[in-house]
C-alpha cells in the first residue's frame, strides 16, 4: 500500500474495532427497547420471529493506525437471549466506507449478513460473524485493498423479524457489534497519506 516501507509486517495478530451502538428515533417501530435483561442491567431488545417489523442500530468505527494494509475484516455481532431458545437468528449489517484525507466519497451501502443458531441456554454469549471485505469480494463486500488507516466504517445493524431464515422463537439482546482487524502491531509513520513514509 503506497509502495512503502513497513516494520515489523511479519508479526501479526487480530484486535477489535469496538462499536458504540446509537439508536435513531427512540419509541419508533425500528427502534428496539432499552429494558431488563438479567436483574438490574438493561439491554437492547430484538423481538422473536413472526413479525413485519425489524429493529435496527447504528454504529461507526475508524480504522486504527495499527491495521495491517491489505488485510480482512470481519464483522460480528455479540447476542444472548434472556431464556431458553430455539431455531436461528439472522443480523445484517449495512455498511458504507470511505477513505479519509479527501480521498474518498462514501459510496452506496453493501450489505452482509449472518445467520446463527441459537444455543438453547438462557443468558449465553453469542458471537455471530461474516467476512465484510476480502482480496477478492464479492457484492457484499469491500475490496481488502480498498481499507486504509483513518477511513470510516458506518454501519447499520438489524434484525428483520419477517425474514424466512430467522427463525429463533425469543427476544434477543444485542450487546455490541465489533469488527475483527488484522493490526501489523506498529503505528504508522505518518499522521496522514503517505501513511508509512517513503521506501528506505
Amino acid at each position: 500500500i503506497n509502495g512503502a516501507w513497513r516494520p515489523n509486517t511479519a508479526e501479526t495478530g487480530w484486535r477489535d474495532l469496538v462499536g458504540d451502538i446509537r439508536v435513531q428515533d427512540v419509541g419508533s417501530a425500528a427502534a428496539p427497547a432499552w429494558v431488563a435483561y438479567q436483574g438490574n442491567i438493561k439491554a437492547w431488545s430484538f423481538p422473536a420471529a413472526g413479525g413485519a417489523t425489524l429493529r435496527e442500530v447504528y454504529l461507526t468505527f475508524h480504522i486504527d493506525h495499527d491495521y495491517k494494509p491489505g488485510s480482512d475484516m470481519y464483522i460480528h455481532a455479540h447476542w444472548s437471549c434472556a431464556a431458553a431458545a430455539t431455531g436461528n437468528v439472522k443480523w445484517y449489517f449495512d455498511v458504507m466506507y470511505a477513505k479519509g484525507h479527501n480521498q474518498a466519497a462514501f459510496p452506496a451501502v453493501k450489505t452482509c449478513s449472518v445467520v446463527q443458531a441459537a444455543s438453547g441456554t438462557a443468558y449465553q454469549h453469542m458471537i455471530a460473524e461474516v467476512q465484510m471485505s476480502a482480496a477478492s469480494p464479492d457484492a457484499t463486500q469491500y475490496d481488502s485493498d480498498d481499507l486504509e488507516v483513518d477511513g470510516i466504517l458506518m454501519v447499520r445493524a438489524y434484525r428483520d423479524r419477517d425474514d424466512a431464515a430467522d427463525t429463533c422463537n425469543q427476544t434477543v439482546f444485542l450487546h455490541t457489534v465489533d469488527i475483527h482487524y488484522q493490526s501489523d502491531r506498529t503505528t504508522t509513520l505518518n499522521k496522514a497519506p503517505n501513511f508509512y513514509g517513503a521506501t528506505p
